[in-house]
């Protein structure tokens, strides 16, 4: 009798710790969104843009080349005129965490913005060193 109680509480561990991680795994989806959008708006923010970040309408979550796809459809709108424009973005996400999910971490390793790339390409850092720290920044604050 005991060793069947003991193997149900084994079970309903296990269970319990699965479940968890499936409903981090959605908590951390949602930071790296916000994550990302934060990148987004730092960016386009610079002066050599002519158009600036409103807000997400869409998310996907995706792998490539071992790292979590940010896929964000979010509209600008022209700095000038306002005019709303519906663009994609991708944002590449180096995330880690502990058994169950206890500690996670994740950084920004590549923004794409028009055929600018800030972060990552190949080994190579782009963009410059202020906008590293000013994403860097963004996105720390966004994700707490």
């Amino acid at each position: 009798m005991a060793n069947k109680i003991s193997s149900l509480a084994v079970v309903c561990a296990l269970s319990s710790l699965i479940l968890s991680g499936c409903g981090q795994e959605k908590i951390n989806n949602e930071r790296l969104a916000k994550g990302c959008a934060a990148a987004v708006e730092t960016i386009l923010a610079k002066d050599i843009y002519d158009r600036r970040f409103d807000r997400v309408v869409n998310k996907k979550f995706s792998m490539s080349d071992g790292f979590k796809l940010v896929t964000l459809d979010v509209v600008t709108k022209t700095k000038e005129y306002e005019e709303d424009a519906h663009e994609t973005f991708n944002c590449k996400f180096e995330e880690g965490s502990s058994f169950g999910g206890f500690a996670w971490y994740a950084n920004l390793v590549q923004l794409t913005v028009d055929e600018d790339v800030y972060g990552t390409r190949g080994g190579e850092i782009s963009g410059s060193l202020n906008d590293q720290m000013a994403l860097s920044d963004a996105v720390e604050k966004a994700m707490k």
